[in-house]
């Protein structure tokens, strides 16, 4: 009864509105709408106070860089806005409020927010389901300011890159007590070397805020710099011990270790970036894997805390903030899945988790000239492209399989029956082959050698290939847990496991052909380890006289050469060597001739023509010639059998992961 008068009394309302001309058309606004109408009103207040007072920031005339006199060390340290690259001082008349906020972009808040641990999902009982940060709506959109955005960055950039050299001639770079000279070197040393932890870093940021103390720059993320570069620069000065290039850098990573227990217990971007390289130099340089593991685990849980894994609408930040989370998540992503496969262990950071694209909009990197400070190139070489830009996309891609194969092949919890197993292998094989075939030819010198580039990191990334090719496959070969093997499954996998782990030793011979191997990037030594597990078993097979015995030998000497800069390939030729001797290889004999047999000293390690490759030819002929002579290894004789049961000690005293953590 209560009921019926209530929508009695309800209905005689909406006759009353609707007599006095009042209509309910609209609906009442969302949250989501509230909260947008209260920060535009918001930042009309803020733009009618500076009105009012007289103290509007003009955005079409830049301030001169003459004004600017106050120097580096007297800047407050506040965050600097998009359109203050320069990073050479401050007028003395700039305000506070000139320092955080940037006319070109009113909408950026007064109290920065990029260091502050603020993420909490829709599960939490903290999620403010009413902020305008949870909007998802994204309005600058169209190719258009796209566009725009892109030519703005690489404007920015470019200047920036302009103010470093004057930047160091005034003094105004912190280097934290190194000499100038040698400190730059360093960091020309880092940039040089970008595959995936330098990319990180967003360079023209970090340079600016080094001379204005921003926050994007701290003395623990430069320490780890030049920690992680130091073992490449041969100047003894940098040495705890001059006779020893082991000890190269020590003194930054103790200075490193200070630094951070003052800022352990924050999650700041430059702390996560700081502990995400350190971590890398401590695996493959050091083989700490346990202190490795731990300072990764940490970044990425001030990752999450700080809510990168989430990029915002492109319209609530700055077109710079923007680029610079885009880097941190993609750099940190890469850190992840390159870790977990050296050290073969599980993920931390999953793709599903994330809402990122792979769209970096600063290309400024991508037509750079090559610098091969610290490659020791062997022959004289021209001005080239250093092709960052899509080299970093394409290993994000890359990566994303990477993902896939450690938690579909790899992990405890997959799943273990044959057909299941099957499918997911001819699913990401599948991404492999649209992966290579989508590779632009400037970075695939084995398909375009006439069109590509030969880089130290596009070869890194083609090798890269080839360890997750032969890691698809190698379960195919031993029948998985379930024992079961299938003779045409089995064979195929076998050549596919040749194939790729003999395109890695093409690689290596390329390689060494332009650069010296002895300081080849890591990521070629552990290529180079799992080629010779392949190799290896094949050797066991068809015995040394074969030309894949020569390949193994050649690996050995690799892994041996590499030694001297990271600790973690002594890891791994000390696992070959048990591998070999399980397997009944005698490699002795041979140790001499290939000893003998190289043209130029250890130091300078290079492959001979005489290792079954043809020299003399050009990259088009020897390319050819590796797809007709060297993966034509008469594989039908082999005695699958023996070959799954070669594999099979792997998976029996399950060493596999330990394997790939050389």
């Amino acid at each position: 009864m209560n009921y019926l008068k209530h929508a009695s009394s309800e209905k005689q309302v909406r006759s009353g509105l609707c007599q006095l001309g009042v209509t309910q058309s609209k609906p009442r606004p969302t949250n989501n709408r509230i909260a947008e109408l209260e920060l535009e009103n918001e930042a009309l207040r803020k733009q009618c106070a500076q009105l009012s007072s007289g103290t509007v920031v003009r955005p079409s005339r830049p301030h001169s860089e003459t004004d600017r006199s106050v120097t580096a060390a007297s800047t407050p340290r506040t965050p600097l806005p998009s359109s203050r690259v320069g990073g050479i001082g401050l007028s003395r008349n700039d305000s506070t409020s000139d320092l955080v906020r940037d006319a070109s972009h009113p909408e950026l808040p007064e109290n920065d927010h990029r260091n502050t641990s603020l993420y909490h999902g829709p599960t939490s009982t903290v999620y403010d389901d009413t902020s305008a940060n949870h909007i998802e709506q994204n309005r600058l959109g169209g190719q258009s300011n796209q566009e725009a955005t892109r030519h703005f960055l690489f404007s920015q950039t470019a200047r920036q890159r302009q103010l470093e050299p004057l930047n160091l001639a005034a003094g105004k770079l912190d280097f934290d007590d190194v000499d100038p000279e040698i400190g730059m070197h360093l960091l020309s040393i880092y940039w040089s070397r970008q595959l995936y932890t330098a990319q990180i870093i967003y360079r023209p940021v970090f340079m600016r805020d080094m001379a204005c103390q921003g926050p994007y720059f701290s003395k623990l993320l430069l320490n780890a710099i030049f920690f992680v570069v130091s073992k490449h620069c041969p100047r003894l000065e940098l040495r705890s011990d001059p006779n020893d290039p082991s000890t190269a850098g020590w003194k930054f990573r103790q200075r490193f270790t200070q630094l951070l227990r003052d800022c352990f217990d924050k999650s700041e971007i430059t702390t996560l970036q700081a502990l995400l390289i350190m971590s890398n130099a401590l695996f493959s340089r050091c083989d700490e894997r346990s202190l490795s593991w731990l300072y990764a685990g940490n970044a990425f849980n001030m990752f999450i805390d700080l809510g990168l894994h989430v990029l915002p609408a492109a319209d609530s930040i700055s077109a710079e903030e923007l680029e610079i989370r885009k880097r941190v998540l993609w750099g940190a992503y890469l850190i992840d899945k390159i870790q977990c496969l050296f050290q073969g262990r599980p993920i931390l950071l999953s793709h599903v988790n994330m809402k990122a694209s792979m769209d970096f909009l600063d290309d400024y990197d991508e037509l750079e000239p090559f610098q091969d400070i610290s490659y020791m190139a062997t022959k004289p070489q021209c001005a080239v492209p250093s092709l960052n830009v899509s080299l970093l996309t394409k290993l994000c891609e890359l990566t994303t399989i990477v993902e896939r194969i450690q938690r579909e092949i790899y992990s405890e919890s997959r799943e273990s029956t044959s057909a299941n197993r099957a499918t997911v292998s001819e699913d990401i094989k599948s991404q492999l082959r649209i992966w290579r075939q989508s590779l632009p030819l400037q970075l695939d010198y084995l398909s375009a050698p006439t069109q590509a580039v030969l880089l130290p990191q596009s070869t890194c990334l083609l090798a890269l290939f080839n360890v997750l090719v032969i890691l698809v496959h190698r379960p195919l070969i031993t029948g998985g847990q379930s024992g079961v093997i299938n003779p045409a499954t089995a064979h195929e996998s076998v050549n596919a496991c040749t194939a790729a782990a003999n395109q890695i030793m093409q690689i290596l011979h390329d390689y060494s052909q332009h650069f010296s191997l002895s300081t080849a990037p890591y990521m070629l030594s552990y290529a180079t380890y799992i080629s010779a597990t392949i190799h290896a078993r094949i050797v066991a097979q068809k015995g040394s006289n074969s030309s894949v015995f020569q390949s193994l030998v050649l690996c050995r000497s690799i892994l041996t050469e590499h030694t001297r800069l990271y600790a973690a390939a002594g890891k791994a030729s000390e696992n070959l060597d048990k591998l070999i001797s399980h397997l009944g290889i005698s490699t002795e004999e041979n140790d001499q001739a290939v000893e003998t047999n190289q043209s130029l000293p250890r130091e300078n390690l290079v492959m001979e023509a005489s290792a079954n490759f043809p020299g003399e030819m050009g990259l088009t002929e020897r390319a050819s010639e590796f797809s007709s002579s060297l993966m034509n290894l008469e594989l039908s004789d082999l005695d699958l059998e023996a070959i799954a049961q070669g594999f099979q000690v792997d998976v029996e005293s399950h060493a596999f992961w330990h394997s790939l953590g050389v």
